[in-house]
């Protein structure tokens, strides 16, 4: 691998082939030696700045180092040409320091001779690299539009086709667990594998294994170069299922030589980047797919500028890396030919920079401004968990997708416009517009946190669903200490909630059926059940106690929701003991429609054959 660095080190210094060409013509042979000499050292200090520091190797970032080589190389030997190697060297240099710049400096205290002059000429051929970069930026600023038109996308009148999961009945709860709360429970588990007080996690990613949905976290070296020399390399990874609350994480053990926390050439970034040039590496650092096989690899993006000038991303031209973490071998694809297992071949950073220009730059540059008429211009929202918290992992049809949900640039607006799905995997944009008034995610946040909130949990993780045909957020309630998984919240996405119609519970289950409850009550469409004055028997399937007042129970094979309350005169201690499993029978009444439950536990009736030190 050393030799794909020196070759980057080459390209990066030929800009001084030329001007050193020209200086070995001019000079003598005492001179030659010493430039040979400068210039081999030049090449080494190069050499370990490029191996260490891994600078970007896109084109625009080579020609800039390329153009201040050339440049500043010109410069010097036709400094040393005029003052060195002129046989008038003397007499010029006594004529150029007589001048009336070379008085005006002597004023000063300041003498200046031909190194100053050198030193000037040097500063010169910086600025001029620093115009060229300056005019780029601008270009890059003003022409987003070749980098827009570069994205795939897949533009949709209405959100009938949107990758959404839709919930029609209680059985599906395809909600995702907050990576905070997987990430404090993988962390609890460090200690499933020898020394591991050695090694830390430090990030995680989503992806698709045997058809569902889990987070990947690999363990890294904690504590620097000298732990990294005594154990070489990192023992395995950590795997959780994305959507069971109650799962935990498991430890795989598979031994990984190369990852990024690794040093000299098992540095995974560092291996990648010898086989990047031309191409920018996206995002702080490679991130851990597994096959289906178990098999661990790190997966990074590889995107390039439009041109010179233009250096926004292209988002159709991007490659893939891919190296084993067993053998360190690293095979770059296009995005057609990545290989089947990678989930995430478009990196949440490049996902978000595409998703920002194409709501913001999509009809040009000065319609976005002040100057032009803000026509479709919009923005991300900012509640995600990856690509700078605006971007949220769905898991539809066994695809990777990142979502978002776009709303007005206009601050004083919370409603959504519209929807971004991107495949992970293809980088195609599908766009579906919103007829609907649907609040933006932040408000779902902060209506559940401020109003429907009262341990003081914080919000996290909305996700968008069709539930019934309403769209509903669903938000993960943490702990604020330890980020620990406390309630979720289902919430009518109306507008405002002006509706107040939500739902609090401990399991996405229990609390969906309680949201299904309120929104049909809401809309007039519950049942009036047929229970009343006769004895229901069962086994009890779930339960939930969404407040001290009252305890909500299903039964295995029945419909209805039925309600304890606890603050009746007839409710005994031992009836809150209930649990799913538990044989009952008790008679009941209709509920109100305004309530959650569907009928009402008559207490006097209620028996527990589950609890034998009941009466």
């Amino acid at each position: 691998m050393l030799s794909y660095f020196a070759l980057i080190t080459l390209v990066k210094l030929s800009g001084l082939l030329i001007p050193f060409i020209w200086f070995l013509w001019i000079s003598n042979r005492r001179w030659r030696y010493w430039g040979t000499l400068a210039i081999v050292a030049l090449f080494i200090v190069s050499y370990i700045n490029t191996y260490f520091n891994l600078p970007d190797l896109a084109y625009p970032s080579l020609i800039d180092g390329w153009l201040l080589w050339l440049i500043g190389g010109f410069v010097v030997v036709a400094v040393l040409r005029r003052f060195v190697f002129n046989p008038n060297a003397v007499k010029e240099r006594a004529v150029n320091e007589d001048n009336y710049f070379s008085r005006l400096m002597r004023s000063f205290g300041l003498t200046i001779g031909w190194v100053g002059r050198l030193i000037g000429a040097a500063v010169a051929a910086v600025i001029a690299v620093v115009i060229l970069s300056s005019v780029a930026s601008v270009v890059t600023t003003m022409n987003p539009k070749p980098a827009v038109n570069s994205i795939k996308v897949d533009m949709n009148n209405s959100t009938d086709g949107a990758p959404m999961p839709v919930i029609k009945n209680s059985a599906e709860t395809p909600v995702v667990n907050a990576p905070q709360t997987v990430s404090t429970d993988m962390n609890n588990s460090l200690n499933s594998f020898k020394n591991s007080n050695v090694y830390d996690l430090n990030h995680m990613r989503v992806q698709m294994y045997n058809g569902k949905m889990v987070y990947v976290a690999p363990v890294e070296f904690s504590g620097g170069f000298w732990r990294y020399i005594h154990y070489q390399k990192v023992p395995g990874y950590f795997m959780t299922n994305a959507t069971d609350k109650n799962a935990d994480p498991k430890f795989v053990a598979k031994s990984m030589r190369y990852t990024p926390s690794a040093y000299f050439n098992r540095d995974a970034d560092r291996r990648i980047n010898a086989y990047s040039m031309g191409y920018t590496m996206v995002g702080s650092t490679s991130q851990l797919e597994v096959d289906n096989n178990g098999t661990p690899y790190y997966v990074r993006t590889l995107a390039k500028p439009i041109s010179y000038f233009n250096r926004n991303y292209d988002f159709k031209h991007y490659k893939v890396a891919v190296l084993n973490t067993i053998n360190g071998k690293v095979k770059v694809y296009s995005p057609i030919k990545v290989p089947k297992f990678v989930d995430v071949a478009a990196t949440p950073e490049l996902v978000e920079k595409e998703v920002s220009m194409f709501g913001r730059y999509r009809h040009g540059f000065w319609n976005a401004t002040s100057f032009g008429g803000h026509n479709d211009v919009m923005k991300p929202t900012q509640a995600g968990t990856e690509g700078g918290d605006t971007l949220t992992p769905y898991a539809y049809k066994g695809r990777i997708y990142y979502f978002t949900g776009m709303t007005s640039v206009n601050s004083h607006q919370s409603s959504i416009l519209g929807y971004s799905f991107v495949d992970a995997r293809t980088n195609t944009l599908h766009y579906y517009r919103e007829h609907g008034n649907v609040m933006t995610p932040e408000r779902a946040i902060s209506y559940a946190q401020q109003d429907i909130n009262p341990q003081n949990y914080k919000g996290t993780l909305p996700l968008l669903y069709r539930i019934n045909g309403n769209p509903t957020w669903v938000v993960s309630m943490l702990d604020r200490d330890n980020n620990s998984f406390m309630k979720f919240v289902y919430l009518l996405a109306d507008g405002n909630n002006q509706s107040g119609t939500y739902a609090v519970g401990d399991d996405a289950q229990s609390t969906l059926e309680i949201f299904q409850q309120r929104v049909g009550a809401k809309t007039g469409t519950t049942t009036e059940p047929k229970v009343t004055g006769k004895t229901i028997s069962g086994t009890v399937e779930r339960v939930v106690k969404p407040d001290d007042k009252q305890i909500l129970f299903i039964l295995k094979g029945d419909s209805h929701v039925y309600r304890m309350d606890t603050s009746a005169k007839t409710f005994q201690p031992i009836d809150q003991f209930i649990q799913a499993g538990d044989k009952v029978s008790f008679k009941a009444t209709a509920s109100d429609k305004n309530q959650l439950a569907t009928a009402n536990v008559g207490l006097e009736t209620y028996k527990n054959q589950s609890i034998k030190t009941q009466k």
